[in-house]
């Protein structure tokens, strides 16, 4: 399994078998954060049955809470199944926080209370919205060299080039009229990654946020953005899309809402699929036109590529 679960609800086999002690003694002393912490969440391939119950989960705040009873984690065995799984859940995006037995048995009102400060300080620093933006890197790279030809013939007179992908993102995320912080995933094929490769992990400050840039290599690189979409969705709000082929239809239209949205422009009220933006061909060429995915807000790529290269919107 190459990318982890969402996390979910008890799978049919499961019998529960009711709090523990210490999950008892716990769940006491929540107080105000019982309204923000859940329990009884499972991770994991449901067709496999390689599945991870979680203890408490604060998904706002992507914090899992595992209370480790002395019967249940104390031999070697066992140990190495709680490693096995906190890479996993790490993985799927979440910060574990371990209790002991003893310390619950002990304090679990201080328990509690440390759970709760590192609840708020994630709260605190995190953005208002989780934003991930998607780029095919050959569909990107493609339409910058028909855009580059093009701007040239309009201004024979001005130096235009191509700028690296971290430098387009600000541009694309102007163009989208977006802000805050942006996870970019670049997905292209082997052979492109000597272009890009030197990105991977990288940071960049803009005026109204922060990008961290990953690449991903594979040969069937527009599957695997696909399935990195639906498989990371339970950790982005809003997902913004970078390319314009029919295998995106699929992947685009499950992480986003299934009914419609209004949004009023001036006098003009109109439905659209919110929680997702597009960069893409304009409407005569669009793989996204006659599907409900055009009712998705969008761009036409070429204005954020023309203004990467320092173009005004008036000399695109």
């Amino acid at each position: 399994m190459k990318y982890p679960g969402q996390p979910k609800s008890p799978p049919s086999w499961y019998r529960d078998r009711g709090q523990s002690y210490i999950e008892k003694e716990f769940s006491k002393e929540l107080d105000d954060l019982a309204s923000a912490i859940e329990s009884e969440h499972w991770f994991g391939d449901q067709e496999k049955h390689g599945r991870f119950r979680v203890d408490f989960i604060l998904k706002d705040a992507r914090l899992i809470v595992e209370l480790d009873g002395h019967e249940y984690h104390s031999t070697k065995e066992q140990l190495e199944k709680d490693a096995i799984r906190q890479r996993y859940l790490s993985r799927a995006g979440y910060t574990v926080i371990r209790f002991t037995g003893r310390e619950i048995n002990r304090n679990p009102k201080s328990c509690v209370a440390e759970v709760r400060e590192i609840y708020k300080e994630r709260m605190q620093r995190a953005p208002a919205k989780y934003r991930v933006m998607y780029i095919d890197y050959p569909f990107l790279y493609r339409e910058t060299a028909k855009a580059l030809r093009f701007f040239k013939e309009l201004h024979p007179n001005r130096l235009l080039k191509p700028v690296e992908i971290d430098e387009f993102i600000p541009h694309a995320i102007e163009w989208l009229h977006e802000k805050s912080f942006i996870t970019a995933f670049v997905f292209h094929p082997p052979e492109d990654g000597h272009e890009i490769k030197h990105l991977d992990g990288s940071t960049k400050d803009y005026e109204k946020g922060e990008i961290r840039v990953n690449t991903v290599s594979e040969e069937w690189y527009t599957l695997e953005l696909g399935n990195h979409m639906e498989s990371f969705s339970h950790l982005f709000d809003e997902f913004i899309l970078v390319a314009d082929d029919p295998v995106y239809l699929k992947p685009l239209r499950a992480v986003l809402p299934e009914q419609l949205s209004d949004k009023q422009l001036g006098t003009l009220n109109f439905k659209y699929l919110s929680n997702g933006k597009l960069l893409r061909h304009g409407n005569e060429e669009t793989s996204f036109i006659g599907y409900d995915l055009e009712r998705v807000l969008w761009q036409r790529v070429w204005y954020a590529i023309g203004a990467s290269m320092g173009l005004s919107l008036y000399e695109m």
